[in-house]
């Protein structure tokens, strides 16, 4: 599959008490092309006709997609196919709803996610609190890496970025928000699935 089908990121876990103007001076002294706060809706899916994978409707104040993200060991780098919705057409989640139905639907669930998010030319750095609809909270930094024509210099642009600010690769988090947030409220059910298909 082509790279640009490819989301290679490391994910950090942090809490609370994370120091976000800290880490809003350091983003701001590497001139980031734009920045913005966002409150986004992902809605996660699980259908049987797409085994390994997630189905993610996402929406917030910049954009409207439906994703398809592979699951599995290590959320480092992974399949992300992202289609674009598009915001004039409205709330597009009725009709993702429809367009999963053959598909057949084995669980979704929601996250809402207050986002931080600084954007430079090679990389995505990103702060966010996510609350599942169950009332489990995660605090994370994202780095993400947008230049990609390669694994070895995604993951080299990634950690450029670690380094500048303070983050040591060897505590990156290797699981994935769905799982952070899903893995204990999952019906047996489909645990049993996803797990079979890895």
């Amino acid at each position: 599959m082509s790279q640009k089908f490819r989301e290679i990121e490391h994910k950090y876990l942090v809490d609370a008490r994370f120091d976000l103007s800290a880490f809003e001076a350091v983003a701001r002294r590497l001139n980031p092309r734009k920045s913005s706060r966002l409150t986004v809706t992902d809605t996660y899916h699980v259908v049987e006709a797409m085994p390994g994978h997630v189905v993610r409707h996402r929406i917030d104040q910049e954009l409207q997609q439906l994703t398809l993200k592979s699951t599995g060991v290590d959320n480092e780098c992974r399949t992300e196919v992202n289609l674009d919705l598009g915001l004039h057409r409205g709330n597009q989640s009725a009709a993702v709803d429809a367009f999963l139905q053959p598909m057949r639907p084995l669980w979704s669930g929601s996250i809402e996610k207050k986002i931080f998010v600084f954007y430079f030319d090679q990389c995505e750095v990103v702060h966010y609190v996510a609350r599942s609809g169950a009332g489990k909270t995660v605090y994370c930094v994202e780095f993400e890496a947008l230049a990609k024509e390669t694994t070895e210099q995604a993951l080299a642009v990634i950690a450029e970025y670690e380094k500048a600010f303070g983050f040591d690769p060897a505590q990156r988090c290797h699981s994935s928000l769905f799982e952070l947030l899903f893995a204990e409220v999952l019906p047996d059910g489909v645990r049993k699935f996803m797990k079979s298909r890895r």
